[in-house]
């Protein structure tokens, strides 16, 4: 059985392989269940808004807003791409479905 650090290092993995892909915005089906909640609940992420996260220093205090500050841009960034080719793909399902 995987000790704490081997489960958090395991996360931590998961966390790393989205940061190399040049992702800041990280969407909750990004990371497994368990990954997300392991690393939320030790720092590592943080929520931004609803099934959105960022990564974060654990060192950090809760009221530190630096993270958010750094991140801001490109968030709004990928965020923003991911909304727009939602909207392109709904639109696409609708006009299939009046043919």
């Amino acid at each position: 059985m995987a000790t704490p650090h081997e489960k958090i290092a395991e996360s931590l993995d998961a966390l790393k392989a989205l940061q190399n892909e040049g992702r800041v915005s990280i969407r909750s089906f990004d990371l497994s269940r368990t990954h997300k909640e392991r690393l939320q609940k030790n720092g590592f992420i943080q929520k931004v808004i609803k099934d959105w996260y960022i990564p974060a220093n654990p060192a950090d205090k809760i009221s530190d807003s630096t993270i958010w500050y750094t991140s801001f841009w490109p968030f709004c960034s990928q965020y923003l791409v991911y909304v727009t080719h939602l909207k392109h793909i709904l639109i696409i399902l609708i006009l299939m479905m009046k043919k």
